[in-house]
């Protein structure tokens, strides 16, 4: 089209018909621009069909990270529920004036602690790049930009359950407990002191230790678990929402 556009350009200048010639030079030049902007509107095309392809890798790996992690919430929340549970009825048994201990005290679950650990790999890897950017849903982004910190808080409130399980409940323990009692291995070598269940039993740190971990538990850990996990499934709706299925 420009080659013809170009054969009446130079018949125009061999006739001496100017006002024909600038018509058909104009013409080229509309024709050069709009060959340009069709090659942009092709490559921005092309350039947005990639990153679509690649805005659904990273949405599919997403989910794969948050349908985890959802498993790995709820059974945190059971762990942590059910610690709680066998705390208010272990507390019934601590106390100034309890009786000689029954063989009951010893079936509570109450020295140990439930971890949560999430796997944030493909978020963390994503969330201060340009391949943020590529995700369309705003919601979505806003939701997966502010899902580390609910984590975190969480997370304090988790440490913090576990300093009262580690640095007090069990320190304190161990000052009514003969270990070497409980460790055969090493029984002959020494004379054990006795274990004082009833005195640990009836020391006020042991029951301030305990109403402070229920405290902690039911305020404060759990109610933090509980949104992490709300948020977890907001992020899996949007992101199932978003992800195309060939």
């Amino acid at each position: 089209m420009i080659k013809f556009f170009r054969k009446i350009r130079q018949k125009t200048l061999t006739e001496n018909k100017f006002s024909k010639y600038l018509i058909y030079a104009i013409g080229e030049i509309i024709l050069v621009v709009i060959g340009i902007l069709i090659a942009i509107q092709i490559n921005n095309h092309n350039e947005s069909r990639k990153e679509r392809s690649k805005e659904q890798v990273i949405l599919k790996s997403l989910k794969e990270d948050f349908v985890a992690n959802q498993k790995n919430i709820d059974s945190c929340l059971a762990v942590h529920k059910y610690h709680l549970n066998e705390l208010n009825e272990y507390l019934k048994h601590l106390g100034p004036n309890v009786p000689a201990l029954t063989d009951s005290i010893y079936k509570f679950d109450v020295s140990d602690y439930g971890i949560l650990n999430l796997i944030e790999g493909t978020l963390q890897a994503i969330i201060n790049t340009d391949n943020f950017g590529i995700i369309q849903n705003e919601l979505l982004k806003k939701k997966l930009s502010t899902y580390p910190s609910t984590f975190a808080t969480y997370k304090e409130f988790e440490d913090v359950n576990k300093d009262i399980v580690i640095n007090k409940h069990r320190a304190l323990g161990e000052q009514y407990t003969s270990i070497l009692r409980l460790d055969k291995s090493l029984l002959g070598k020494a004379e054990p002191h006795r274990s004082d269940f009833l005195g640990w039993a009836r020391d006020p740190q042991h029951q301030n230790n305990t109403v402070n971990r229920i405290n902690i538990m039911r305020n404060k850990l759990i109610p933090s678990l509980i949104e992490v996990e709300v948020k977890n499934h907001e992020i899996l709706k949007l992101l199932e929402e978003e992800i195309k299925y060939e």
